[in-house]
């Protein structure tokens, strides 16, 4: 039977009005959200001016580089368990190694950004190490690479493709080989993501790609040709390569390397601390070469204009610092990592030497999306700072660390000042005190909790912590968030029993 001209010129008009609200309703910006694990500011756009990092440098050169980010716990399953969902250590319950809460119970209740993401009309995929762990269900399987630990035959053999402790002191603290990149882990990631950025720029909805590559976390393997962009014999050493004098033996706990033959201690010779920290830069410029193939390959899709790009590490890392190789501390070189964030519509070659904090990042990109945002998040969004990169901002940022051996480490980073504060878990009572002073003591060689006359300064630094995070908000900043404290659970500890 044929439509009467009526009817049909109703269902055209009709098709019209929908394709016309359609184009209306611009499609929203996509995100490429990147983490290098282990990673250090110390990059060129932060002043490391002998680092070979010239794809992270020019992304900062498009956008906006926070000088002060700080993470809220400075070991991988906690710090992503706590930027993938928004939330504090306290909340999240996660220190060491992902819980069965976090996983069983926490994630059903608080979605990780990329579920919230995608339950938002978004296309996710992850690839590498995102999650600590943990694979999430979402719009494309999880790409992880076919490539081990090691990519050399004969360290394969020796170690059993193992890394630290699980090697039984078998494996090398670096391997730098004559291999393409594709051969490892990074490189097959990154492969990946070039893949997908030109399959999903061409979607309908927006993508939210979360690439995490996995160097410079040890062991260091990488191509031999990254290795070859330093002098060994003019890498720059640690200027506070000892262990502080007048603090507990707890504040400098991890000792990273000596899972791996030839250090049984912490305690290198100078030659070998120009060779370790060489090794590691070595992967941040093999990781920087990965970033600039994505770079290229979001260019190239078409899709760079609209797609909002964030670049961080997971924690920092003492390279000698303090007389340690590894993380797990709540000192500067651990807590501060690199944020970079390039997004449409906020100007290129931007500096913000604001106090931000690595649970600002889920709100800030919902923000940034106009997105809804649950009333649970205990980050701020920091797209004023995008906007405004001086306007006043929080006045401290909240790092903590647990230990086993029954004491807890909290600590604040003010615009001068680090204090720390270690507790007894049981009651809660103060056992050690650590005060930095940024202003004359950046590299926190002295604790000055013990000197005369400081204490008016540590009562106010004392204060200014138990006031907590929500007290150090900018101004005109609420927070509605009432999270109660995690429950103590069973932890699901990896396969090699490393706190990574």
């Amino acid at each position: 039977m044929k439509k009467s001209p009526g009817i049909l010129s109703a269902a055209l008009a009709t098709l019209a009005a929908a394709a016309a609200l359609h184009a209306a309703a611009p499609k929203r910006p996509n995100v490429l959200f990147i983490i290098s694990d282990d990673l250090r500011p110390e990059l060129g756009c932060y002043g490391a001016d002998y680092m070979h990092t010239p794809n992270i440098d020019r992304l900062a050169k498009t956008g906006t580089l926070f000088a002060r980010p700080y993470v809220q716990q400075a070991v991988c399953a906690a710090t992503r368990a706590s930027f993938l969902t928004g939330c504090r250590p306290d909340t999240t319950g996660v220190d060491y190694p992902y819980t069965k809460y976090f996983v069983d119970t926490f994630l059903k209740e608080k979605p990780s950004i990329m579920r919230a993401f995608m339950e938002q009309g978004y296309h996710v995929r992850t690839f590498g190490k995102v999650h600590h762990g943990l694979i999430e269900p979402l719009s494309e399987p999880h790409f992880k690479p076919s490539a081990g630990y090691y990519v050399m035959a004969e360290t394969i053999k020796r170690t059993g493709g193992k890394k630290g402790d699980a090697a039984k002191g078998r494996a090398p603290v670096a391997e730098l080989g004559d291999k393409p990149d594709s051969a490892y882990q990074d490189g097959q990631i990154a492969d990946a993501v070039v893949e997908t950025l030109g399959r999903v720029a061409k979607l309908d909805e927006p993508f939210f790609l979360a690439v995490g590559f996995q160097k410079p976390h040890l062991p260091w393997v990488a191509p031999k040709k990254y290795a070859d962009l330093y002098d060994i014999d003019t890498v720059p050493l640690s200027p506070n390569p000892r262990p502080n004098a007048g603090v507990p033996e707890y504040a400098t706990s991890h000792h990273a390397i000596t899972k791996f033959a030839g250090y049984p201690s912490d305690d290198v010779t100078v030659a070998q601390q120009r060779e370790l920290r060489r090794d590691y830069f070595a992967c941040v410029s093999f990781v920087d070469a990965q970033v600039g193939r994505v770079l290229d390959a979001l260019e190239k899709s078409g899709a760079a204009a609209s797609t909002i790009v964030v670049f961080i590490g997971d924690h920092g890392w003492h390279l000698q610092d303090q007389g340690m190789w590894g993380k797990t501390t709540n000192y500067e070189h651990s807590t501060w990592s690199p944020l970079i964030v390039r997004a449409p519509g906020f100007a290129a070659a931007q500096r913000s030497n604001a106090l931000v904090e690595y649970v600002d990042i889920f709100p800030s990109l919902l923000d940034l999306c106009g997105l809804a945002q649950p009333d649970y998040l205990e980050g701020t969004s920091f797209k004023p700072l995008l906007a405004q990169p001086d306007a006043p901002w929080k006045t401290a940022a909240f790092s903590q660390f647990p230990r086993r051996n029954a004491v807890e480490g909290y600590a604040i980073r003010t615009d001068r000042y680090r204090y720390v504060e270690w507790r007894d878990k049981k009651n809660g009572a103060v056992t050690a005190c650590e005060l930095y002073d940024h202003k004359t003591d950046p590299d926190e060689i002295a604790n000055l909790a013990d000197q005369p006359g400081r204490a008016a300064l540590l009562a106010e630094m004392a204060r200014q912590l138990h006031a907590g995070w929500k007290a150090a908000l900018p101004a005109g900043v609420a927070n509605r968030s009432n999270n109660p404290p995690a429950p103590p659970s069973e932890k699901l500890r990896d396969s090699e029993n490393e706190p990574d």
